[in-house]
C-alpha cells in the first residue's frame, strides 16, 4: 500500500511546477539578473541555483513524506545481488572512462570551485529529489496495478529524467550532444531507480549524481564537442540499459514473492 503523503497525482503537478520554476528561476538568473561570463555573475547564478534545489528538494520531501521509498526493503535474491553489484561497478567505471581523477586535480585548482561544487550539489539535490523522488513514486502509483510496476515507474521516470536534458539545447548545445545525453540519461535514470529500491534511500543517488556532475566548467558552460559516432554510442548504451532493465524486472518478480511492501 502506498504511503505518499501526496497523491500520485498531486506528486507528478509538484514534480512539473518544480522543474518549471527551475527553468524560470535559471533564465531570470542568467539573462536579466546576473548576465556574463565573469567570476561574480557566475558565482551569483550558482547561489540562486543551489537556494533553489535545496528548497524545492524540501517541498519534494514532505510531499513523499521522507527520504525512504519502502516501509521495508525485500531481501534481494542471487540473480538481483549480482546486478545490482554489475551496476555498482558499471558506474565506477564511468566515472573512470569520464577523467574523474583528472576533473578531481582540475576542480581543487580552479577558481570558481565553490561555484562549480553548488551546482552540481544542486542538480544532485533537485534532480534526484524529482526524478527518483515524486516522480517515480507518482508513477508506482499509477501503475500500482500492473506486475512490473517497478520496471514502468522507472523506464517513464528515467524517459522524464532524459528529456529535461533537451532543454540544454535553449543554451545552444550541440543538437548530437544534446540527444546523445538525453538517451544516456535515461538509461542511468534507471540504474538509479535501481539503486534507489536497493538502499531504500536518495542520498547514494544524489551523491553518484554529484559526482558525475562535478566537473570543472559545469557552473560556466553546456557539454562541448559534436557527441560520439552513434553506432559506438549504442554498442556502449544498450548493453548498459538491458542490464538496468534486468535488475528492475527481477526486482518486480522478486518482490511478488514478499508481502506487506508499501510505500513511505
Amino acid at each position: 500500500m502506498i504511503q505518499t503523503r501526496w497523491s500520485w497525482q498531486k506528486l507528478l503537478i509538484s514534480a512539473v511546477i518544480l522543474f518549471g520554476l527551475l527553468f524560470g528561476t535559471s533564465f531570470v538568473s542568467r539573462a536579466i539578473l546576473f548576465s556574463g561570463h565573469s567570476e561574480t555573475a557566475i558565482y551569483l547564478r550558482a547561489v540562486v541555483r543551489f537556494t533553489y534545489a535545496f528548497i524545492a528538494g524540501g517541498i519534494a520531501y514532505y510531499g513523499l513524506g521522507g527520504n525512504r521509498l519502502l516501509k521495508s526493503v525485500p531481501p534481494l535474491n542471487l540473480f538481483l545481488k549480482i546486478m545490482i553489484t554489475t551496476i555498482g561497478m558499471l558506474l565506477i567505471l564511468l566515472l573512470l572512462v569520464s577523467g574523474f581523477p583528472y576533473r578531481l586535480l582540475a576542480m581543487v585548482h580552479s577558481n570558481l570551485f565553490i561555484a562549480n561544487t553548488l551546482v552540481a550539489l544542486s542538480a544532485g539535490v533537485l534532480e534526484e529529489f524529482t526524478c527518483r523522488g515524486l516522480l517515480l513514486s507518482a508513477f508506482a502509483q499509477a501503475f500500482e496495478r500492473n506486475k512490473y510496476r517497478y520496471t514502468w515507474a522507472a523506464v517513464v521516470s528515467g524517459g522524464c529524467f532524459g528529456l529535461l536534458h533537451l532543454f540544454n539545447l535553449l543554451a545552444g548545445q550541440a543538437l548530437m550532444t544534446t540527444l546523445q545525453q538525453a538517451i544516456y540519461a535515461f538509461v542511468l535514470g534507471i540504474l538509479f531507480v535501481a539503486i534507489r529500491l536497493t538502499t531504500n534511500s536518495l542520498v547514494w543517488v544524489i551523491i553518484i549524481h554529484f559526482f558525475i556532475d562535478w566537473q570543472p566548467t559545469i557552473s560556466s558552460q553546456v557539454m562541448t564537442g559534436s557527441g560520439s559516432p552513434w553506432g559506438a554510442f549504442f554498442i556502449i548504451w544498450t548493453p548498459v540499459l538491458l542490464i538496468g532493465l534486468a535488475f528492475m524486472i527481477g526486482f518486480d518478480k522478486n518482490i511478488r514473492w514478499h508481502s506487506g511492501l508499501s510505500f513511505l
